[in-house]
């Protein structure tokens, strides 16, 4: 079985010059999830999916009027053609973690859609011409764990930089606090306290 028994025919795109209310509208009122974004002459461009769309709402905080959909599309598509075999779908359905492929033609114009729905679909009904095993370990390769960046290192404090600070060095004890009196003698007879002064006397 290929592609083309089983995708989407002609399905609706849009204009890589338009804003993204089209966009939007074009998912609401067929249902779905992703829209193909072509060129003047009908090459597929990119693509736009309804995450996308909120995404670009919410964190420019303007209205879906005032973003072009080529603001927001994913450039780096996966696609297929109709001619491919279900393996070659499913394989990089699964490396690429997508439900859904564009399929495009030898020039690269849109000619239809697959989507995991399809597959499940034709799987149910033609046992004999799907791999059922290669469609659910498709399925499980995209819903594994995207991998996640690697987290900013922090650098750590040098050991002895906190030895330093923390405990005192072996080599270095830490000198007891002596008593207040232990200070520089004041000025007199070395050996002896300084006298006092003398207090006025009373009247």
């Amino acid at each position: 079985m290929k592609t083309m028994d089983v995708m989407t025919r002609e399905p609706r795109a849009v204009r890589v010059l338009d804003r993204l209310d089209a966009a939007a509208r074009l998912l609401w009122d067929h249902d779905c999830g992703i829209a193909p974004v072509v060129d003047a002459a009908g090459v597929l461009v990119g693509v736009v999916t309804d995450r996308d769309v909120c995404m670009a709402v919410y964190t420019q905080g303007r209205l879906l009027t005032d973003i072009p959909v080529a603001a927001v599309m994913a450039r780096a598509v996966r696609s297929c053609r109709a001619d491919d075999p279900l393996a070659t779908v499913l394989q990089t359905m699964a490396q690429a973690q997508v439900h859904r492929l564009p399929v495009v033609d030898a020039r690269g114009a849109l000619v239809g859609i697959v989507s995991t729905n399809d597959l499940v679909r034709a799987a149910n009904g033609r046992l004999a011409a799907v791999d059922v095993a290669g469609v659910v370990k498709t399925l499980a390769a995209i819903a594994a764990p995207r991998r996640k960046a690697a987290p900013v290192a922090v650098p750590a404090v040098a050991p002895a930089t906190a030895a330093a600070v923390v405990v005192p060095q072996p080599s270095q004890p830490a000198a007891r606090p002596g008593p207040v009196a232990a200070t520089a003698p004041a000025a007199g007879k070395p050996g002896k306290p300084a006298p006092k002064k003398s207090k006025g006397r009373k009247g």
